[in-house]
């Protein structure tokens, strides 16, 4: 099972300035200048590009295959999935004016032209997410450069109880037959995928190639929520409570909360979101509270019947309106007036004639032959030579966005994961640092940064978008690291595309 991994301890920032340039405009450098430390301008709101292409540019393997041109032999441009070569051209270019040592600073514009045109979701100046740019330069890379010109149709075999080293070598060869690149050479790796049947319990076993690894992090911060008490006795007033919650809770533990400081039962209390003296929104109690904003107002009722027990009963929202007898008015637009309530009413309809609920994403069990809620399991089987480690900062819904900022102690080196690796056979795996791409500030904007060592004086630097500066080792670990870049020990020769990702010959 993939655990996390790493130990977790527990302002807004401007964007700094630019000035407008034309195409591959640099600026030329002392004889001094290092290979590799060249700033990238910000070309506005370009910071989370900059801060993924210096991670990557300081993936040694990657930038070799890039600098001595072995791209060129390998450039698929007829491929369907893929970009006509023009990502991978346009990334060797930013590569080599990179590294040759000649400019303290290169922008970046035909690059990201390139991406807007295969991306639009890139092509404008809005701040975007570093790790979602690596996803598709990784993919975009991958399949301008995959070596297979036409993929052969494979028709995917189930374990069914051949050993799992086996199926494992038989997965990984059919993934090659179809993806066969610098990126899968470095960057991919297999998991374990462990499916069980909740009726027959079926269980079925499959080996899946990955990219990178995104690990959620763990939250333990609490909200306060003020909400309001409508009892079942109707000459009560509504009472106020301030409630202290789980910031990623459901609305059963808002009800929890409430009914130990209330006495009111929690199965016996509907939540709700009123505006304009009407329901907004009838809350679910297994409904996240990151659904709850900050300038809600939610009144909890107390209703007559058990919840959780009354299966003959169903609880309908009223609303008052105005009466108006003028012929031909529209009854629907007049106003209401005071709070609405809730009464509770006999079942009379069968609920499974009104709805037909559609489970998506079921899994279509091969001994049921019906499609079913399985349960699944991810373990790591083998590891790339190059590993990506996502940190699950952003968290998205519907109706929040949050960014976690919890500092996440991380190794830069010896990093030992074999006793992670479900395979028997596995060796020793052990992996140093070598990039980090940061994000300060809050959702929807902030800024990016990276830090990486350099592959020629094994020192570290922070690239800053035009900007390039030595960095202590100390300044590594912070809350701001966002995508971590691991090269494992054994793999800093030039990777060869043979065997599994994890095997020591590779």
């Amino acid at each position: 099972m993939l655990w996390i991994l790493f130990s977790v301890k527990n302002s807004s920032y401007s964007l700094p300035s630019y000035h407008p340039y034309n195409s591959f405009e640099c600026s030329e450098g002392r004889q001094s200048e290092r290979a590799g430390l060249c700033g990238l301008s910000n070309l506005g709101n370009t910071c989370f590009m900059n801060s993924a292409l210096q991670c990557l540019s300081n993936v040694p393997p990657l930038t070799e295959y890039f600098l001595k041109d072995k791209y060129n032999d390998e450039l698929n441009e007829d491929n369907p999935l893929g970009m006509k070569g023009e990502i991978a051209k346009a990334y060797a270019e930013i590569t080599k004016q990179s590294w040759s040592g000649k400019y303290s600073y290169v922008t970046p514009r035909p690059f990201k032209t390139q991406v807007g045109r295969f991306a639009p979701q890139f092509s404008g100046y809005q701040q975007q997410d570093s790790h979602e740019l690596l996803a598709f330069l990784l993919d975009g890379l991958h399949e301008d450069l995959n070596r297979i010109r036409k993929k052969p149709y494979i028709l995917l075999k189930d374990a069914e109880g051949r050993p799992d080293k086996v199926v494992a070598e038989e997965a990984w060869e059919n993934h090659i037959k179809r993806n066969d690149s610098i990126i899968v050479d470095i960057f991919h790796g297999l998991f374990k995928s462990t499916l069980v049947c909740p009726v027959c319990a079926k269980v079925s076993v499959t080996f899946d190639p990955f990219c990178y690894l995104t690990l959620p992090l763990p939250m333990k911060k609490e909200r306060t929520l003020e909400v309001y008490l409508v009892r079942l006795d109707p000459l009560a007033k509504p009472t106020q409570y301030k409630l202290t919650v789980p910031k990623v809770g459901y609305i059963s533990d808002l009800c929890t909360s409430l009914s130990t400081l209330s006495g009111v039962p929690a199965e016996k209390m509907i939540v709700t979101d009123i505006y304009n003296h009407r329901f907004h929104r009838i809350f679910a109690t297994n409904e996240n509270l990151s659904s709850i904003m900050e300038r809600d107002d939610i009144y909890v009722f107390e209703v007559a019947v058990n919840r959780l027990e009354d299966t003959d009963h169903v609880v309908i929202p009223v609303h008052l309106r105005e009466k108006y007898k003028q012929s031909g008015y529209n009854h629907t637009s007049t106003p209401l007036f005071g709070q609405p309530f809730l009464i509770t009413v006999p079942r009379t309809l069968c609920e499974d004639k009104l709805y037909n609920m559609l489970l998506l994403h079921l899994w279509y069990c091969p001994n049921c032959k019906e499609h079913q809620q399985a349960t699944k399991k991810l373990d790591l089987w083998s590891l790339p030579p190059v590993l990506v480690v996502h940190l699950k900062r952003f968290s998205y819904s519907r109706y929040m966005r949050d960014k976690l900022d919890s500092l996440v102690d991380f190794p830069l080196s010896d990093m030992e994961m074999s006793e992670f690796l479900i395979d028997p056979n596995a060796g020793p795996c052990r992996y140093d640092l070598i990039a980090v791409s940061n994000h300060y500030g809050g959702m929807g904007g902030g800024h990016y940064t990276a830090y990486a060592k350099n592959k020629d004086d094994d020192k570290w630097y922070n690239f800053d978008d035009s900007s390039v500066s030595p960095a202590n080792k100390d300044q590594i670990v912070s809350k701001a690291a966002y995508v971590l870049f691991y090269q494992r020990q054994d793999t800093w020769a030039r990777p060869e595309a043979s065997g599994l990702p994890g095997e020591t010959n590779h």
